[in-house]
């Protein structure tokens, strides 16, 4: 619904812009006319600015689809344990390049050598935004 609105919010943008710059030529005929020439600039920047809106709705919705994918791609790419084959990693040994899960972390884990790291990267959104949306 909203592609079908933004595009027809384009196209009809785009129809009152042409029609405001139909009125130029008018507006600079010998005897000039200034009220002619502000309704042409009234038409022409009222159909930009609705041309705008379109191609923003637009993109504002092709924007929502992609994270919406993305998010549930990428509770498909979870690693699993590597130890027992069974449970989702939560960490990931980077000495020993092992995704490892809540149990057999216990049972891996040394203090010495082991550098453990998160298994799945946090989403933008758990991150936080300093001046997001």
């Amino acid at each position: 619904m909203t592609l079908k609105i933004g595009s027809w919010m384009i196209v009809a943008g785009c129809f009152l812009a042409f029609a405001g710059l139909c009125f130029f030529p008018a507006a600079l005929a010998k005897p000039r006319d200034m009220a002619v020439l502000g309704a042409g600039a009234m038409l022409f920047s009222t159909g930009m600015v609705l041309s705008a809106l379109g191609l923003y709705m637009k993109a504002r919705f092709w924007s929502e689809a992609e994270t919406s994918t993305s998010r549930v791609s990428g509770r498909a790419k979870r690693k699993i344990c590597n130890q027992c084959g069974s449970q989702e990693s939560a960490v990931e040994c980077r000495v020993h390049h092992l995704h490892l899960c809540a149990d057999c972390l216990g049972k891996h884990y040394d203090f010495k050598s082991c550098a453990y790291v998160p298994s799945v990267k946090p989403t933008g959104r758990a991150r936080g935004h300093a001046g997001g949306i």
